[in-house]
């Protein structure tokens, strides 16, 4: 498995664990930090967070904040 599908894996189930649904913002700190704890980078959560916008799953909203468009799981 590659280090993208690795990380892809590990915000899917972070943001399963904060219960993330349609139209709910999630701060990026509530991501970024328990995945850093286990040895994600800040870039590899952003690779993998850019490619979820780019699928529209995902929205960059303000104050570093992340709004899901549509579910993960």
């Amino acid at each position: 498995m590659s280090r993208f599908n690795q990380t892809e894996t590990a915000v899917i189930a972070r943001l399963h664990a904060l219960k993330a649904k349609p139209e709910v913002t999630i701060t990026l700190q509530d991501i970024n930090d328990p995945l850093g704890g286990v040895g994600f980078t800040k870039d590899e959560i952003s690779a993998v967070l850019v490619a979820f916008e780019q699928d529209k799953t995902i929205a960059f909203a303000s104050a570093n904040r992340i709004l899901v468009l549509k579910s993960l799981f």
